[in-house]
């Protein structure tokens, strides 16, 4: 029997100190969690720093046409994981070198994605300033190369930025780099709305009890807010890529131009048709040109490309990583003399023990850079002489 003035196990004061208890043993909880975390960040940028999403106001602008684009007179510096490097661009929005802006009545422009655009590497080390070297030294006179290339840009937009230097500028050549891991496409446009180059996702509540809505409402914001500001988080993202992959947490994916089912899919005749009208583009303003393929890493990488069809779970037999240059070549008989494919040599290089891509970015390392170079220069050579005709007859410099 309970004596008057007893204390109740759940009675007021004893509760109350139970909740202190609780948020104290919260508080200590939390404090503790958010020192780790930030001990961790701290480890992970000094032993195993990782490529931050980059979102910059300062480098891209909108364009009522392109979508996107670099912006004029930009001058500042950039690290995707690998190196700090030194990004500017001209009046123009064209990226230069240490050097500046190199005035020459022979100019080349280079239009690609992110691959041309090299925020990996300086850009005397990637293919533009490489090419704007060479072929400086083979020609014996000044050679400008025009560095348009843009993260996040297509097919459809090297036509577009194509279009507009022909209209707004004198150039003697042309070089269109396709990236096949991504720039074989079943869709066409003739403008982009303007915005910047990556859509952010706004944190709102779910509309639905799903769960694909959750990851869009929820998930996803988070994922953008912290991919912009924790290396800890982008490696962790990467740790887990295969589980992520598996429960459509990531935004990786695995190129559908390698995969044989593909093969008579109508992205194939569709970017072949945008490859046609930049041709038939140059060849009505007289203008000699290049297509470039360049592959997916997996394309050159065969580790890689085991890794990634367990992750995605795909039969290596129904893989074909010669099927992107094949297919559009079998399109294109006609503009065979304007393609230039480096699979081979970059296959060579990276067997030979050469390191070919970055090891946080998946970009082109120098390495990478140069050997695309060596394969693209004698033809760029070739098509400068027989449209200067005052070109140097000195030879081209020797292969690295």
């Amino acid at each position: 029997m309970r004596r008057a003035g007893d204390t109740q196990p759940f009675g007021t004061q004893p509760r109350r100190r139970w909740l202190m208890r609780l948020l104290g043993n919260g508080a200590v909880l939390c404090l503790s969690t958010a020192l780790a975390l930030a001990a961790s960040e701290l480890l992970v940028r000094v032993v195993a720093p990782q490529q931050l999403i980059l979102i910059r106001g300062d480098i891209f602008q909108p364009d009522d046409t392109l979508g996107w684009a670099l912006r004029p007179s930009v001058e500042t510096s950039i690290n995707t994981g690998e190196r700090t490097v030194r990004f500017s661009t001209d009046a123009q929005g064209f990226r230069i070198g240490t050097a500046g802006r190199v005035e020459s009545g022979t100019s080349v422009l280079l239009v690609g994605d992110s691959f041309m655009q090299a925020m990996q590497v300086e850009f005397e080390q990637s293919l533009a300033g490489l090419l704007q070297a060479s072929l400086s030294q083979a020609t014996g006179q000044p050679v400008a190369v025009r560095n348009s290339g843009t993260g996040g840009w297509g097919p459809d937009q090297y036509r577009l930025r194509l279009a507009r230097a022909l209209n707004e500028d004198s150039c003697t050549a042309a070089i269109v780099a396709l990236y096949l891991g991504n720039d074989i496409v079943d869709y066409r446009k003739d403008n982009f709305r303007a915005r910047q180059p990556k859509a952010v996702h706004d944190l709102r509540w779910p509309r639905q009890a799903s769960w694909p809505e959750f990851v869009d409402a929820v998930l996803y914001p988070l994922n953008d807010y912290l991919e912009v500001r924790s290396q800890l988080f982008i490696l962790a993202k990467t740790s887990l890529r295969t589980i992520l992959v598996r429960a459509g947490l990531s935004d990786a994916y695995f190129p559908p131009a390698l995969l044989r089912r593909n093969s008579d899919s109508p992205m194939w005749a569709n970017t072949a048709q945008i490859c046609r009208e930049i041709a038939d583009l140059a060849k009505a303003h007289g203008l000699p040109l290049l297509f470039v393929f360049l592959p997916e890493k997996a394309q050159v990488d065969p580790e890689l490309l085991t890794r990634a069809t367990r992750d995605f779970r795909i039969d290596p037999r129904d893989v074909d990583v010669d099927q992107p240059a094949r297919r559009l070549r079998e399109l294109l008989p006609d503009l065979a003399e304007m393609i230039v494919d480096p699979t081979d040599s970059l296959r060579a290089a990276a067997r030979s023990g050469l390191t070919l891509y970055g090891t946080v970015d998946s970009h082109f390392s120098p390495e990478g850079h140069a050997v695309v170079e060596v394969k693209v220069r004698p033809r760029l050579i070739e098509m400068l002489r027989e449209r200067g005709g005052s070109m140097g007859p000195s030879s081209p410099p020797a292969e690295p």
